[in-house]
């Protein structure tokens, strides 16, 4: 019942209703995965009401904003005991849309990652320094703005040129991207969505643990 509740409380923008489900739900033992499964939902029917013309640019903001309010009642699980693994993100140059990255930010801290937050509008010479200052595992770059991909594929043609290509999985999101930017830009993967975003990485640090254990 409080599934169901939670997504339309979502949906309907309620911020008191839907951190006191999500509280509810943790406190029964309620998994973080599901409880994203059900934000995601209930966020992709503020997209249908937007879409119908009954919400407008302002409640999708609201609505990011109220995501990122649930996941902050997540238990962190970096309390100095084990990291999963490091990512560097930032929003690309010309780009100052930052609520979508500031949810995979604080996802991927409660699952556990050091994330290295490069903010917005950074330049590609910013990314490669990060990439070559901290040695992530992954790189995450994203955009809403068209124009952003041609950042993105500087960056991965300087780790290339530099020798660092190799060393880093490189991910695109935001709303610009799809499969073909994927490949344009020279990336790994292409993810719109946080749920997928945070798969992503799990895999990528997964794949790592196994190669050094083997």
């Amino acid at each position: 019942m409080e599934k169901e509740e939670l997504i339309e409380a979502i949906a309907t923008l309620n911020e008191t209703r839907s951190l006191e489900l999500a509280k509810t739900l943790l406190d029964q033992g309620c998994s973080t995965q599901e409880i994203l499964r059900l934000l995601n939902e209930g966020v992709k029917r503020v997209g249908v009401s937007f879409a119908e013309g009954e919400f407008f640019i302002g409640d999708l903001i609201v609505s990011g904003m109220l995501y990122r309010s649930v996941i902050n009642l997540f238990p962190v699980k970096t309390s100095g005991i084990h990291v999963l693994g490091r990512i560097v993100i930032g929003v690309a140059q010309n780009d100052i849309h930052d609520i979508g990255k500031d949810i995979v930010v604080t996802m991927l801290r409660a699952e556990g990652f050091d994330v290295i937050d490069l903010g917005v509008d950074v330049k590609p010479e910013r990314f490669v320094y990060a990439v070559e200052t901290y040695h992530p595992d992954i790189l995450l770059m994203s955009g809403l703005m068209g124009y952003t991909v041609n950042c993105m594929r500087q960056v991965v043609a300087i780790l290339e040129e530099r020798g660092l290509r190799r060393q880093v999985a490189v991910l695109v999101g935001g709303s610009v991207v799809n499969e073909s930017t994927r490949d344009y830009v020279g990336a790994d993967a292409a993810c719109k969505d946080p749920l997928h975003t945070l798969q992503f990485c799990r895999d990528v640090v997964a794949a790592r643990a196994g190669d050094h254990n083997g």
